[in-house]
């Protein structure tokens, strides 16, 4: 090791802000209310830190009792400071007319934007975010039909432990409603909750990965330190939080014995039993989804040779069928997927339908939700029959 006396400049990486191409991360934040001259209405901004949403005007003087852009998106960036953040600042007169937007707005991010959280300035009751809740399935139906899938995450505004009925009926598998809020913070956004630190949690893991994860996600930072639900509503007894969590609301909790604010789960507005029940399970078919489109989208209208029976040589079927492998391996390799499986039918009758038909199924990673030991005493003497 060279003692001598120096000067030594340590080169650092980092400092140009690039991001990593992968776009798991990429995110959305639709809202209103605020004001500021500097972002237009309707046009899409993407943003690399805080300090970009300053530079468009939202800062911490700009939230008030109504309007918590500023605090979204610091919350954002907070849980993940590598992660890209679009935003749209537009009008509406409801709720539910705000979320019609989030089509509009993937559209503008060319279908980048892979989960979006939508906040908005006014009162609402809990039975306009339901039909809010509605809207949102609506706007991620026609975006899957349109080959840019997403997720969206909802304030549960209104929202009252006491009363609150449960989201497995709404059957909206894309669609997640949260009502944490940090107590303190309750105070100033009165009809507000964490979407940001939630949206940022997401960019943040993999598809695979289960935001509620103890080891992984510790929220506690600046901003939010103490659990509580929209309003500041304190949580009261571990039996109502087993309640809401059946009920499926994303909310925050802390640990016996451990330090830290986590996540309850990651769920979505339908039924526990649903293949699509948790935000994870979406993001992964949606990465599934567009990795597979992106390989088989060149081949599309191209010649497919056929046997002398009309069969699919075995050289077509393997080809397609190595293109979908090549597709999926990489998750396979990031942990993302247990295992996939793809499958040609040579047999199938091209020449009549003009379809190539092409089965892909994925084997998920699996969520240790509840960890069960047994535990009991042992005398190492045996028991003692005398």
């Amino acid at each position: 090791m060279n003692t001598l006396n120096n000067v030594v400049i340590n080169k650092l990486s980092g400092g140009l802000g690039r991001r990593n191409p992968e776009q798991d991360m990429t995110s959305g934040l639709l809202f209103d209310g605020i004001s500021t001259e500097k972002l237009e209405t309707n046009k899409v901004e993407r943003l690399s830190s805080l300090e970009d949403a300053e530079a468009f005007g939202i800062t911490e003087e700009n939230d008030n009792a109504q309007v918590s852009v500023y605090y979204q998106i610091q919350q954002f960036f907070r849980m993940n400071p590598s992660g890209d953040l679009y935003i749209m600042k537009t009008e509406g007169p409801a709720y539910g007319e705000i979320v019609r937007k989030a089509l509009t707005m993937q559209e503008k991010a060319n279908g980048d934007i892979r989960q979006m959280a939508i906040i908005y300035s006014s009162q609402s009751s809990f039975e306009e975010t339901l039909e809010a809740v509605a809207k949102a399935q609506t706007q991620a139906d026609l975006a899957y039909q349109n080959f840019m899938p997403f997720e969206i995450i909802l304030e549960g505004k209104g929202f009252n432990p006491a009363t609150a009925s449960s989201l497995d009926g709404l059957n909206a598998a894309n669609v997640s409603v949260v009502v944490a809020m940090d107590a303190k913070q309750a105070v100033k956004y009165p009809n507000s909750a964490a979407v940001g630190l939630v949206l940022g949690a997401l960019s943040k893991a993999k598809v695979s990965e289960n935001i509620a994860w103890i080891e992984k996600f510790n929220l506690t930072g600046e901003g939010f330190s103490k659990p509580a639900f929209i309003g500041g509503k304190k949580i009261e007894t571990l039996g109502d939080l087993a309640t809401l969590n059946d009920k499926r609301y994303i909310f925050t909790q802390t640990h016996t014995g451990l330090a830290g604010v986590y996540f309850n789960d990651s769920h979505t507005c339908t039924t526990g039993t649903s293949d699509f029940a948790y935000v994870e399970n979406n993001r992964t078919i949606n990465k599934a989804t567009r990795l597979l489109r992106t390989a088989l989208l060149p081949k599309l209208a191209s010649p497919v040779l056929v046997d002398i029976d009309g069969k699919l040589p075995q050289s077509v079927s393997k080809s397609f069928e190595g293109l979908c492998r090549s597709a999926l391996e990489g998750m396979v390799a990031n942990q993302e997927v247990s295992s996939f499986d793809v499958y040609v039918d040579p047999k199938q009758n091209i020449l009549a339908t003009s379809e190539l038909k092409v089965k892909a199924e994925i084997t998920p990673i699996g969520t240790a939700r509840k960890i069960m030991v047994d535990l009991g005493f042992k005398n190492p003497f045996g028991i003692d029959k005398a």
